[in-house]
């Protein structure tokens, strides 16, 4: 009896190990708890965790235009030809626009000068079909070398007068908009409407007076106002210009003489295309709902070429891209994204027509 005690307690202490080893067992977190507190995800489901994609993507064109400005002036008389300086300031790409008037009608021909171009000639006639004062417009883009005076030249010797006016910021491919004439016999010169369909033009307003000169048109800045002479057979001329923000017909403006005289007169108004700037993409979209990314990614697709990706903040959601080409196809693709996690891509495509 003696020595069967060591032996149950042998047996005792090996029950004890046996139990706690349960113990331990039992006291270790079930699976889904490991994964729930590693992934802070309660409901053990991965779709919570993914990257959700920005939505309602678009691209829409963006056209800016130059401003045009009047850079300077420059006037002449002659005697069968008219010759006139090219105005100060005056740098390539700029353009030129010439009023060049002649006493009498405009069947004798008038010659311009290479790279000038016509817009048109009109001409004021008495009630008898007598032409008194012609006025042709003519423009020219400046050139690096751009010779110092341009000379008109008539088959008659006829007294002439005109003005040359330099403009920055015109086109240099389609540069004239629109144009008309008007002509009357009175004391007061009224321009036409002309039909504008580029927004941001320049108006610029021409008058030509028997026997008296004009102020240029109410409401424009005066370029030029003067005389062929001081006989009786003189004739005036005169030229103004005002910005015109909008599309369509222009107003009508007065050129009220300062004297009583009724004489035939004329006015031509040309409205000057500004130069188009390439057009550019405005993007937007709607943030993703996934408020823990760090921002969003964006790429520009053209021809097969791939530019990009750039990155912008989270709580961004509009961008711009700028120097685009007019008549391409441009596909912009946006996703969020978190470190190396990505969501899915949205995409929209924008062909440039400015």
């Amino acid at each position: 009896m003696p020595r069967s005690c060591p032996v149950r307690r042998r047996h005792l202490s090996a029950l004890v190990a046996a139990l706690a080893l349960v113990v331990a067992v039992m006291a270790l977190p079930p699976a889904s708890a490991v994964f729930t507190s590693t992934t802070t995800n309660p409901t053990s489901t991965l779709s919570a965790d993914r990257l959700q994609p920005p939505s309602g993507l678009t691209a829409t064109q963006s056209c800016s235009t130059a401003t045009i400005a009047h850079v300077g002036s420059s006037t002449s008389t002659g005697v069968g030809s008219l010759v006139l300086q090219a105005p100060p300031g005056t740098s390539p790409g700029d353009l030129l626009v010439a009023q060049v008037s002649n006493k009498g009608g405009g069947t004798a021909a008038l010659t311009a000068p290479a790279g000038w171009t016509s817009i048109r000639r009109d001409t004021a006639q008495r009630p008898d079909g007598v032409p008194q004062v012609t006025s042709a417009l003519f423009w020219r883009v400046a050139v690096t070398g751009e010779p110092s005076s341009a000379t008109f030249t008539t088959t008659s010797t006829v007294d002439m007068v005109g003005g040359i006016a330099t403009y920055r910021g015109v086109s240099t491919v389609d540069p004239v908009n629109a144009s008309g004439s008007r002509t009357g016999t009175g004391t007061t010169a009224t321009t036409p409407s002309v039909n504008t369909t580029t927004a941001a033009t320049m108006l610029v307003d021409f008058t030509g007076k028997w026997q008296d000169d004009l102020p240029a048109p109410a409401g424009t800045q005066q370029r030029w106002r003067f005389t062929s002479g001081a006989s009786t057979a003189h004739f005036g001329v005169s030229a103004g210009d005002v910005a015109f923000a909008g599309t369509g017909a222009t107003p009508t403006r007065n050129a009220a003489s300062s004297t009583t005289y009724s004489s035939e007169w004329l006015a031509q108004t040309i409205a000057l295309r500004p130069a188009s700037q390439q057009p550019a993409a405005i993007l937007n979209w709607t943030a993703t709902p996934s408020s823990w990314a760090t921002g969003y990614k964006g790429e520009r697709v053209a021809g097969g070429v791939v530019y990009g990706p750039t990155t912008v903040p989270c709580g961004t959601t509009t961008a711009s891209d700028s120097g685009l080409v007019n008549g391409t196809t441009y596909t912009y693709r946006v996703w969020a994204y978190r470190g190396s996690w990505e969501s899915e891509v949205v995409s929209t495509s924008l062909t440039t027509s400015c």
